[in-house]
C-alpha cells in the first residue's frame, strides 16, 4: 500500500481562504477609493455647471442694461432667476450697481450670487455705458 504524504507537504498549489479574503479586502478598498474620486469629479462638474449658468445670468442682465436708455440705468436688485440644473433648483440673485463717472458715462457692475451646499458664490461683470 502506497504511503500518503501529509497535507503540509502536498506540492499542489492553491489559494487559502485567508489569501482570498485579504485580496477581496484590498479590492474593496480600491473600489471605495475610486468611488470617492468619482463623487469628487461629479461634484466639481455640477459646481462648474452652476457657475457657468451664473455667468449666463450676468450676461443676460448685461444685455438688458445695455439696451436700457441711459437715464434709466440705475442701481438696484433684479428679480431672482431660477434654473434647473441636473435636477437641482438653483436660485440666482442678480443686482446692479451704477456709478456715474461723468455726465455721459456710467460704470455698471452686475453681481449675481447663488448658494450651493450652504456656501454663497458670486460672479461680477463690469461695463461702462455711454449716453449717445
Amino acid at each position: 500500500m502506497p504511503r500518503r504524504m501529509p497535507a503540509w507537504k502536498n506540492k499542489k498549489k492553491g489559494y487559502t481562504l485567508v489569501e482570498v479574503l485579504v485580496s477581496l479586502v484590498i479590492v474593496a478598498i480600491v473600489f471605495v477609493g475610486l468611488t470617492e474620486v468619482g463623487l469628487l469629479a461629479l461634484t466639481s462638474n455640477i459646481n462648474n455647471t452652476v457657475r457657468d449658468e451664473g455667468v449666463h445670468v450676468a450676461e443676460k442682465e448685461m444685455v438688458e442694461v445695455r439696451s436700457t436708455p441711459f437715464a434709466s440705468v440705475v442701481s438696484g436688485t433684479r428679480p431672482d432667476v431660477s434654473r434647473q440644473i441636473r435636477g437641482l433648483a438653483v436660485i440666482y440673485q442678480p443686482s446692479v450697481t451704477v456709478t456715474s463717472l461723468n455726465s455721459t458715462n456710467k460704470q455698471v457692475a452686475i453681481n449675481v450670487s447663488w448658494t450651493r451646499n450652504g456656501k454663497t458664490y458670486s460672479h461680477q461683470a463690469i461695463t461702462i455705458v455711454r449716453d449717445r
